[in-house]
């Protein structure tokens, strides 16, 4: 089994590792990891071979901006997961196509997804599965949703809820402003609206609204919670409205002062990607912001010590009664692999679902959300087994 990986930042080499531990990911032979940074995917590549004692583990330097080149790497890849910014996903899937290569990817936003719903055609005729948004949210949460929506008779109400904590003393660490994934997918989410799925059409009101505190189980407890971008609200509104869904958003918990640096470079309009005129000199707000933060954190260990919980509220009917379904599932930052929550609940989905996707489990051909074609219960196992924990509630009203 072969499976290719593009991008080698902090979500993918979740991904990588996972595939590479001969532990969890025993029937996985060769990875090859590609980025624009050859040195970082030779890195990463280096990192993931002390995990195994047999896979041949390679890598390269890639634009995948290049179609005819990153069809040329994919050309006997069984899968390749596309890890790199959702920018290029267009460029990629048509280059998996042009390959004949399998594909998944970490998710996007709904006007790219739509895009990528397009192609399904193009996949089947192929005899190619592409499953977009297989990470964590979009991804694992959708599965659990489709969990929840097979446990009641009838569900109105999805709420999708991330409650996320890192316990890391940034300022003592010398780091002004941490990034716990893509810098260009924080600002977006903090530039873009947010979508709510309702009465089958997409309502949408402004990134980060919709403040609200929630309790978890510990670690995490009591976390303000946000309206952040996800398409997974657009999937599981189209893919469950027939067993009477009305209502799917989500919000993604952000510790109060990260919020409030990210929002003040929003605010001042140093997260923009439009250039500004400054002293006759066409300056791009945002690459400041990304040259300025990448140099904090040039030749620094930043240790992950963060834990996440996803969950997923259904709201409807169970035996003829009214009921409320809470499913969470529990992640805490891997020691084996030294890679944070936040990129373990990303990387290990996509590492699962690429490996069921070469061995055949997942077989239909096609552009598919991943609810469609994943069974939640095997799935749940595969994440036990990278020690992460399942739990649900369900109260039944009279």
């Amino acid at each position: 089994m072969k499976i290719v990986v593009l991008g080698a930042g902090i979500m993918s080499r979740a991904a990588i590792f996972d595939l590479a531990d001969d532990e969890v990911s025993p029937d996985v032979s060769e990875i090859f990891v590609y980025d624009l940074d050859g040195r970082k995917a030779e890195d990463v590549a280096k990192k993931a071979s002390k995990l195994t004692s047999f896979k041949e583990i390679n890598h390269g330097k890639l634009d995948v901006r290049d179609v005819d080149s990153t069809a040329e790497v994919l050309s006997d890849a069984d899968v390749v997961i596309n890890g790199v910014i959702y920018y290029y996903i267009p460029q990629v899937m048509e280059a998996a196509l042009k390959a004949g290569a399998n594909y998944l990817d970490l998710g996007s936003d709904v006007e790219t997804l739509v895009r990528q719903q397009k192609m399904d055609p193009e996949f089947r005729d192929k005899g190619l599965v592409a499953i977009p948004g297989m990470g964590g949210s979009p991804g694992l949460i959708n599965i659990e949703a489709k969990y929840a929506v097979e446990r009641m008779d009838y569900v109105e109400k999805l709420y999708l809820r991330e409650g996320w904590i890192d316990f890391n003393d940034y300022d003592s660490l010398g780091i002004p402003l941490p990034v716990p994934y893509s810098l260009d997918t924080i600002m977006d989410e903090f530039e873009d609206p947010v979508e709510v799925w309702e009465e089958g059409r997409l309502r949408y009101i402004p990134p980060f609204s919709g403040r609200e505190e929630m309790e978890f189980p510990p670690p995490v407890g009591k976390v303000e919670l946000y309206y952040v971008e996800h398409p997974e609200v657009y999937t599981l509104g189209e893919t469950f409205k027939h067993k009477g869904l009305k209502f799917v958003d989500y919000k993604l918990s952000f510790p109060r002062d990260l919020y409030i640096k990210y929002k003040l470079l929003k605010d001042l309009g140093l997260s923009s990607t439009e250039p500004l005129d400054i002293m006759g000199v066409d300056v791009v707000p945002r690459d400041v912001i990304k040259f300025l933060v990448e140099k904090t954190l040039q030749k620094r260990e930043i240790p992950p010590n963060d834990y996440d919980i996803m969950r997923v509220i259904a709201l409807g009917r169970k035996d003829g009664k009214k009921a409320k379904l809470v499913v969470d599932i529990f992640i805490e930052w891997s020691k084996k692999w030294n890679v944070s929550a936040q990129a373990l609940l990303v990387g290990s989905p996509a590492s699962i679902a690429a490996q069921w996707t070469a061995k055949g489990i997942i077989a239909e051909p096609g552009v598919h959300n991943p609810e469609e074609v994943i069974e939640p219960i095997p799935f749940f196992n595969e994440l036990k087994l990278r020690g992460m924990k399942f739990r649900e509630s369900l109260e039944v009203f009279v």
